[in-house]
């Protein structure tokens, strides 16, 4: 049963990495929430700490990368986020 936790770590990590190439390539975040990837970044934390506690390394590993992904997201939609309030004002 574990290969199908790994399994699942694995396709979540690919999950994220479409939209990151889209982002760093066009620079375009529009229709991304950041407040959603907040939240999304806390849930990630609370999951990290319950399963570190558990000693569960399949969701310890696979929530650590989630964070350090999600955290990615929240950094590009900050720095993008601000370079098309400059462009909406100078048009």
């Amino acid at each position: 049963m574990e290969i199908v936790g790994w399994a699942g770590f694995a396709l979540t990590q690919i999950f994220y990495i479409p939209q990151i190439i889209k982002i760093v390539r066009s620079h375009d975040i529009s229709g991304l929430a950041l407040p959603s990837w907040f939240i999304l970044t806390i849930a990630l934390l609370c999951y990290l700490i319950y399963s570190v506690w558990r000693h569960d390394l399949v969701f310890t590993v696979g929530n650590a990368a989630g964070m350090v992904q999600s955290l990615s997201m929240i950094v590009l939609l900050m720095r993008y986020g601000k370079s098309q309030v400059v462009k909406a004002k100078v048009s």
